[in-house]
């Protein structure tokens, strides 16, 4: 039997007839606020569920199915989400400070207020996500960022060799010390660099293309 408790009042939220939670199917799970700091939950199934305010930190969702799930104001520092596939999820506010998000799908997620610090996002895709985020000393090299809204997002001292920025908004993006070698432009355009003033703020702002949705 294994109980998933509030991490705040100790209330039961969920009971499972099970030894463990990974390969569990959680979908549609009402987990607001859960503790489930350092569990293993390799290959779970926990779509279109709430997990906003949730406590994961160290937990193990390698190869999980999140998509459409609300993880908002989530603390995930130093969890484990290689390969995961969050398509079209909330992450707002959300904390995946050193996490492990190698591979990652994120298609068409929001993840604004989001703080991705230090975080692995290698070979990650981020197309069309809304990521004014933090995401200082991030290792993004090989990431798809095609049509993301990095809007005045923390890219200071972030790995972006061989990302594909092709679309993006990087207007007032901070690009101080971050590493572009090989990485597409916004222009689609193979490049050592993007274009920043002397501040590390990209300046120039894209034509808005037919597909992209954001203010």
């Amino acid at each position: 039997m294994i109980q998933i408790r509030h991490k705040s009042t100790g209330a039961v939220l969920l009971e499972l007839e099970a030894d463990s939670l990974a390969g569990a199917k959680l979908s549609g799970a009402k987990l607001q606020g859960a503790s489930l700091q350092g569990l293993d939950l390799r290959g779970s199934y926990i779509s279109n569920a709430d997990l906003r305010e949730t406590d994961l930190r160290g937990a193990n969702f390698e190869k999980a199915n999140l998509n459409a799930t609300a993880l908002d104001a989530a603390n995930a520092a130093h969890a484990n989400f290689a390969g995961a596939d969050l398509t079209d999820c909330s992450l707002v506010g959300a904390d995946f400070t050193d996490s492990n998000l190698s591979r990652v799908v994120v298609r068409y997620g929001r993840l604004s207020g989001a703080n991705f610090s230090g975080a692995n996002l290698s070979k990650a895709d981020l197309s069309m996500t809304d990521l004014r985020a933090n995401l200082s000393n991030a290792t993004l090299a090989g990431a798809d960022l095609r049509a993301a809204d990095l809007t005045g997002a923390n890219l200071m001292g972030a790995n972006l060799e061989e990302a594909n920025l092709t679309g993006a908004n990087l207007t007032c993006a901070i690009m101080a010390r971050a590493r572009m070698r090989g990485a597409i432009d916004k222009s689609g355009k193979h490049a050592a660099v993007v274009a920043a003033g002397t501040s590390g703020k990209a300046t120039a702002k894209p034509s808005r293309p037919w597909w992209q949705f954001w203010g």
